[in-house]
């Protein structure tokens, strides 16, 4: 029987990959896309999910809930430079027009997919998290009826992605993520010390596109183009990290990663710290205090047969 999930996302080119990969996966039964504004701002976000549905030809619709168009306290940061204008590498234009807009709103989303679905959901969180947060000021006791929430974001034992200690989707929004992954709800944290293991080259995306020639791999050639040049000139090599797609895959096989079970915070308002995740792996936190489990390591191999069997369909 398929897993009810929620994803939650500022629809950048890798929340694009892990889309397609969640749509793809029978183990999975999307019942909701709420969009938060991240990489781009939300209302882009928001035109991106539908035109990716309408890529895939998705026949039974999710639920399309749009959500906080900052974070809870600071400016919000996009990552343009990353992701293009648009958020799809500067392509969007050469996808379905997109009509009639009409989300719900994301926190009641949220809400009303925690009443319905109780322990059964799977809430994965694939940018900064300040619509779980806003949903658990909201209404605290319902949020904590959920599964699990499968977050990507934090960088424990490897540099950060935006400045020296913090990933990016956290960094964004501090304090959110503080509020989420001391709140108590059960919580996997998919970090950057997984997802810079899993890498995909531009020869391998060409390789297999040019395989499965069809509209979704001609797609996602253009919208992985200028994100995989980033990368090159940024980090010397022509490929992308696939952050949010290995989130979609531990919901669909936990057994990818092994984590450890360890107390996490968010360093909100540090000069040059702001977002850094900060765990004490010695085990000395007090037993009172909440814990997540962090992933640490990840099944490479295993996970990139899932994602291209997947993804190239």
């Amino acid at each position: 029987m398929s897993k009810p999930i929620l994803i939650d996302t500022d629809a950048g080119v890798d929340d694009a990959l892990a889309l397609i990969l969640a749509f793809r996966s029978p183990e999975l039964s999307v019942k909701a896309i709420t969009t938060v504004a991240g990489n781009v701002d939300v209302k882009k976000c928001t035109r991106n999910v539908y035109r990716l549905l309408d890529l895939l030809q998705v026949k039974h619709r999710p639920i399309i809930a749009e959500g906080a168009r900052r974070p809870l306290r600071a400016p919000l940061l996009t990552a343009s430079e990353v992701h293009g204008p648009d958020g799809l590498g500067g392509v969007s234009a050469k996808l379905p027009p997109v009509r009639n807009v009409k989300p719900e709103n994301a926190v009641e989303t949220i809400l009303r997919l925690c009443r319905r679905y109780g322990k059964r959901l799977s809430i994965v969180t694939i940018g900064p998290l300040t619509n779980v947060a806003l949903a658990l000021k909201s209404d605290r006791r319902t949020v904590l009826r959920a599964g699990r929430i499968v977050s990507m974001g934090g960088a424990f034992r490897v540099p950060g992605n935006t400045g020296p200690v913090a990933e990016f989707n956290y960094f964004v929004d501090p304090d959110a993520a503080h509020a989420v992954l001391t709140s108590g709800v059960p919580v996997t944290v998919i970090p950057l010390d997984v997802t810079h293991q899993v890498v995909v080259m531009r020869s391998e995306m060409e390789y297999r596109a040019r395989r499965r020639a069809s509209d979704v791999a001609r797609t996602i050639l253009d919208i992985t183009k200028d994100y995989m040049l980033y990368h090159r000139e940024t980090q010397g090599f022509n490929g992308g990290y696939l952050h949010d797609p290995l989130a979609v895959g531990v919901a669909i096989d936990p057994g990818l990663v092994r984590t450890r079970r360890v107390h996490v915070d968010v360093e909100a308002d540090g000069t040059y710290t702001r977002g850094m995740t900060v765990a004490d792996f010695r085990n000395r936190t007090p037993r009172s205090l909440p814990a997540v489990e962090v992933a640490l390591n990840v099944d490479r191999d295993r996970f990139l047969r899932l994602f291209h069997d997947r993804l190239w369909m």
